[in-house]
């Protein structure tokens, strides 16, 4: 820690250790996996139910610091010899709605830190207030991470930055818009089908008007408990016909059950392939913060690497010491907001800001 109590982003770490990406050929399993070669000197193991793909996309990543095995997430004593000897397993595998709740204390009890990107709240929460999985972990010495994503991580980071600029917030308007060259991986297509796009609704991004439909985070719980705040959590979709049809197949396929919209979401990823070339990479997130006399607006914008993003930034807090904490990490204050946005700036991360009357000035964007 600085002097001023503030984490420093230090540049030595330990260097050959072995970090497991579960899910590491899916399409945030890549990202996390680029990002980590780019940004430590661990050696990544990419496991995935297909060893054959995982393969391909250690050969595509073009690093000898990978390699490639088997591993089904379903099966947790598999999960937790193949943790043995990690440093940490990274779980960029979705839908988390579909994983067993015990992943986190198998890597724990293999001597491993977890770290995942859910934005599922059953998982996140779940996770977060399991306090015999808190108590495993610090006796360990070891860190379980929930959530380390562009939700509830990076908003919750946005909306510590707007609070302390807003007199007596009391309500949060969050938004994660997709543009349509983002990949759509069965993981993600699975979460949006099993937690359903609702009520749609019209918000105000940087860069115009969308409809956005109401989705199920993390966000509405934590804002509620840690900044006393009532939030609503909206997704928009570029393409505003493939939010249409998103709320339409997440009703039709309720009556068929979670593992059924999985292998739904398998075959409606490959289809969406080809659509993929049309449109914008831009992915963001965008927190508003409202009062009785105004708002004031943070919005993050890096397309669709920002997901991985906060948990890079942990993995490497980790490697070099620096984040020496023991238990359940909060997802968005392990390190103070104004730092994590430094951080996240550093990864080319670009941050806006837009206040209307009544906010304390928000200055230069974050």
């Amino acid at each position: 820690m600085g002097e001023d109590g503030r984490a420093t982003f230090t540049t030595s770490m330990r260097t050959g250790v072995r970090i497991l990406v579960a899910g590491g050929y899916g399409v945030f399993g890549r990202l996390l996996a680029a990002e980590l070669l780019e940004t430590t000197d661990a050696r990544l193991v990419l496991a995935g139910r297909n060893r054959r793909q995982a393969e391909r996309a250690a050969a595509e990543l073009g690093s000898e610091r990978t390699e490639a095995i088997e591993l089904d997430l379903r099966d947790v004593e598999s999960v937790a010899r193949a943790a043995e000897g990690c440093f940490a397993i990274a779980c960029a595998a979705g839908p988390f709605q579909g994983l067993a709740r015990d992943l986190p204390l198998a890597a724990i009890r293999s001597g491993a830190h977890w770290l995942d990107i859910a934005d599922d709240p059953g998982w996140v929460l779940s996770a977060l207030g399991d306090e015999d999985l808190g108590e495993a972990s610090a006796n360990a010495g070891l860190v379980v991470a929930p959530g380390l994503s562009t939700v509830p991580a990076v908003s919750g980071v946005l909306a510590r930055w707007c609070v302390e600029r807003l007199d007596d917030p009391h309500d949060a308007h969050v938004t994660l818009f997709i543009g349509n060259r983002n990949r759509k991986g069965a993981g993600a297509t699975a979460s949006a089908l099993i937690a359903g796009f609702r009520d749609p609704s019209p918000v105000d991004l940087p860069f115009g008007r969308r409809v956005a439909y109401r989705f199920p985070t993390p966000d509405t719980e934590l804002f509620r408990r840690d900044l006393g705040i009532r939030a609503e959590f909206r997704v928009a979709l570029e393409w505003g016909s493939l939010g249409r049809m998103a709320a339409a197949l997440g009703r039709a396929t309720a009556g068929i059950g979670t593992e059924g919209q999985i292998r739904l979401a398998r075959a409606l990823s490959t289809l969406s392939e080809p659509f993929a070339r049309f449109g914008t990479e831009l992915g963001c997130v965008q927190v508003e913060l409202h009062n009785e006399a105004g708002s004031i607006a943070a919005t993050a914008l890096a397309g669709q690497r920002l997901v991985v993003l906060p948990c890079a930034l942990a993995v490497r807090a980790l490697l070099s010491g620096e984040l020496d904490e023991a238990g359940s990490l909060h997802p968005a204050a392990w390190l103070p907001h104004d730092e994590y946005i430094a951080r996240l700036r550093s990864r080319r991360v670009r941050f806006l800001a837009r206040e209307r009357r009544g906010s304390r000035s928000a200055g230069s964007p974050p």
